[in-house]
């Protein structure tokens, strides 16, 4: 089976979850994203669902990206059980495969607190191919319109870290998030975005992701727009620029189409992933 069709295997899991048992299902998103980088076409797709049952907690997710006929995907997934209202157990597993490359079987434990203005969370993950550990500490904590989020992850020896803000008022959004690792705050970026609804159907969004080491001197700049074909799906474009002396010159945009219902994830490391996506639409290119 090609990975085209497990994917399309698993995203049709994701759906029929939707359709049979709405009532459990508390998040799920599929989206197709195609974008254009100087002549480079890369095109993703990827899915997710969340679903409880009672004590009970489930998460699934499904991705494939293909840059120039070259293919990787990933399926991962999570259950999870509450040992009190808030406190969660849960155990993952995880299978990816790059076209080239060796195929990477992961699996692990996690623990998490939240409620509804804060969550944290800690995950154990071992890469049994590539013989490498990974423990991830991420959290949250909501206030108002406001959102305050991090994470710190050690993955072989070797450190990254994340910290974000996000405001969220009836019609006005903007997040700001930077990442970096064990190397210092210099190697790392930092992206802000903002958008506008102008009215029910039209948001403006502009993004800018810069180098924390040449600050606002080198970086990509996007522009765009998102569309409501209904309460629940999408279309999104943007246009991308580089700028700075520092940095490759080149532009490019993406088209993305969406459904999504529901608001906030199970995981908290899900949740966290999602505030980091919102401050910059290369985050679906990137992060494979």
């Amino acid at each position: 089976m090609s990975n085209v069709q497990k994917l399309s295997l698993a995203l049709a899991l994701v759906s029929t979850a939707g359709a049979a048992a709405a009532d459990g299902l508390t998040y799920s998103n599929v989206e197709a994203v195609y974008g254009n980088i100087e002549e480079l076409d890369v095109t993703r797709l990827n899915g997710e669902a969340d679903y409880i049952m009672g004590q009970y907690s489930f998460t699934g997710s499904a991705g494939l990206v293909s840059a120039e006929g070259d293919d990787a995907s990933i399926l991962r997934g999570t259950a999870g059980y509450a040992i009190i209202p808030g406190l969660n157990v849960y155990g993952l597993l995880s299978y990816s495969q790059a076209e080239g490359g060796n195929d990477e079987t992961s699996y692990g434990l996690g623990a998490e607190f939240q409620n509804n203005d804060y969550g944290v969370a800690l995950e154990y993950e071992k890469f049994d191919d590539a013989d490498i550990d990974s423990v991830t500490l991420a959290g949250f904590y909501g206030f108002g319109a406001s959102t305050v989020y991090g994470f710190a992850n050690e993955m072989d020896n070797f450190g990254s870290y994340g910290l974000g803000y996000k405001y969220d008022a009836a019609a006005f959004e903007a997040n700001i998030a930077s990442l970096w690792d064990e190397d210092g705050f210099d190697a790392g970026a930092t992206a802000f975005s903002g958008a506008y609804d102008v009215n029910a159907k039209f948001t403006v969004l502009a993004s800018v992701l810069t180098t924390n080491d040449n600050f606002l001197d080198n970086g990509i700049y996007t522009v765009g727009g998102s569309y409501n074909l209904t309460d629940t799906t999408s279309v999104e474009a943007n246009y991308g620029q580089s700028f700075g002396s520092d940095i490759v010159d080149g532009d490019g945009f993406t088209l993305a189409l969406s459904f999504e219902t529901g608001a906030r994830r199970v995981r908290v490391t899900d949740q966290v992933t999602n505030y980091v996506t919102d401050t910059t639409p290369l985050y679906d290119l990137l992060d494979f």
